[in-house]
C-alpha cells in the first residue's frame, strides 16, 4: 500500500467517520498505527508518504479495511481494538508483505480464488420488523 493508493481507497471507503472523536481516534492509532510500517514515514517527518487509511480517517470516512474488532455481551470495546485493520503490518515484522493462503496440495478450485480476495466488511441484518417478518 502506498500513498498513491489513495483514490481507490476513498471509493471503497465507507461515507461515515471511523471515530467518535479525537480521543478515540488518537487512542486507536497510538495502539495500531504508531507500530505499523504503512505509517513509519509520517512517523520520521515525510507525513506525505504516511499511511493513506490515516488520511481518510482524517477527513471523516471509515476505511474498507478496518472491521470492526471485538465486542463484549453488551457490544462495549475498548479504544485500542475498535477496529482490525486487515493492511497492519508490524515493524518488526521479518516479511512485512501479506501472504495469501495457498491452496492445498490436491485440493480443487471450482472457481478462481482472486474473485474473492479482497476486504469485506460484515453489517448486521436488519432488524425483523424492519423487514416485515421473522429472520432465520
Amino acid at each position: 500500500m502506498s500513498p498513491d493508493d489513495y483514490e481507490r481507497l476513498y471509493a471503497e471507503s465507507h461515507d461515515r467517520p471511523a471515530f467518535s472523536n479525537g480521543d478515540e481516534g488518537y487512542g486507536w492509532m497510538a495502539a495500531n498505527c504508531d507500530r505499523c510500517i504503512h505509517d513509519k514515514p509520517a512517523r520520521q517527518g515525510n507525513d506525505g508518504q504516511g499511511c493513506p487509511l490515516v488520511l481518510l480517517t482524517l477527513v471523516g470516512r471509515t476505511p474498507a479495511q478496518f472491521l470492526d474488532g471485538p465486542r463484549d455481551e453488551q457490544g462495549r470495546y475498548g479504544i485500542t481494538n475498535q477496529y482490525v485493520c486487515t493492511d497492519f503490518r508490524g515493524e518488526d515484522d521479518p516479511d512485512p508483505n501479506p501472504r495469501p493462503i495457498p491452496t492445498p496440495p490436491g485440493q480443487g478450485e471450482l472457481v478462481p480464488r482472486e474473485l474473492f480476495e479482497g476486504h469485506r466488511m460484515l453489517t448486521p441484518l436488519p432488524e425483523p420488523a424492519a423487514i416485515g417478518g421473522d429472520v432465520r
